[in-house]
């Protein structure tokens, strides 16, 4: 009789993740293929495991809300685009998201807020990508 030979793993396991960029990629590519399935309780998993891991990568921040608006919890969303907000620098797409869900909830004084601390962040980040998406909302509201 055969018995089965457990392999030894203790070495890989304290050299650590071998690419720890990739498997934050991963992750976020899993959580947002989840969301895009409709299947925003699995999504928001994967996203809160990516904030765990990297808590300062802002897309974790916007899946996890946008995994909570989906499942109809816009309190919750706040609440994760603004911990996104706290953590990750520039935050401009977590405050963006901030705004919209604040003038939902006719709480337009504080979106205004937040939208110029966006305003502001896209400005000294030089990234015309972040200024247009801030212009974008200016135009919407």
């Amino acid at each position: 009789m055969m018995t089965a030979r457990v392999p030894d793993l203790s070495a890989l396991a304290a050299s650590g993740p071998r690419d720890e960029k990739g498997g934050i990629e991963a992750l976020y590519a899993t959580g947002h293929w989840l969301l895009s399935e409709d299947r925003a309780a699995d999504g928001a998993c994967v996203f809160r495991a990516m904030a765990l891991l990297a808590p300062t990568d802002e897309r974790s921040w916007l899946g996890l809300g946008a995994c909570h608006e989906a499942l109809e919890q816009p309190d919750l969303a706040l609440k994760m685009y603004g911990t996104g907000s706290a953590l990750a620098r520039p935050c401009v797409r977590c405050d963006l998201a901030r705004v919209r869900l604040l003038r939902a909830a006719a709480k337009d004084d504080e979106a205004e807020a937040i939208l110029e601390r966006a305003a502001e962040s896209a400005e000294s980040s030089s990234d015309e990508v972040l200024v247009a998406l801030v212009l974008a909302e200016r135009r919407s509201s």
